[in-house]
């Protein structure tokens, strides 16, 4: 098994990840074995497109960058509707804002246009 503990988007998706099971934890019954368990789940596949995209050469990197970055936005839509149900609060979106989402999303645009780039 590789190691990626030297992968910034990697570490900065691990800790959102192990936010993210606190929070859903302490969402209600209704919720939380549904609406917690597929923002979970589309976290963990932003992570594996990471993994998959590091290990992608050529074209087929360009390709599963672009298929990550488009599972983050989904991510974030999921991640907006827990705080307008009040599943998370608005001091926590907000440092999921600041702290995990802008940067996430930072690093994935800037990855997408180095691969777009070398791929011309």
């Amino acid at each position: 098994m590789a190691d990626y503990q030297h992968l910034p988007l990697y570490l900065k998706l691990f800790g959102l990840i192990k936010f993210l099971y606190g929070r859903v934890r302490s969402f209600p019954k209704e919720y939380k074995y549904t609406f917690g368990r597929k923002i979970l789940d589309s976290a963990w596949r932003c992570m594996d497109g990471v993994l998959e995209a590091n290990n992608s050469r050529g074209q087929e990197k360009n390709f599963k960058i672009s298929y990550l970055s488009v599972c983050f936005d989904k991510f974030k839509i999921r991640l907006r509707m827990a705080q307008e149900l009040k599943l998370i609060s608005e001091k926590q979106f907000c440092h999921l804002q600041s702290y995990y989402l802008k940067e996430i999303g930072d690093m994935i645009g800037g990855w997408l246009k180095w691969s777009d780039e070398r791929n011309i």
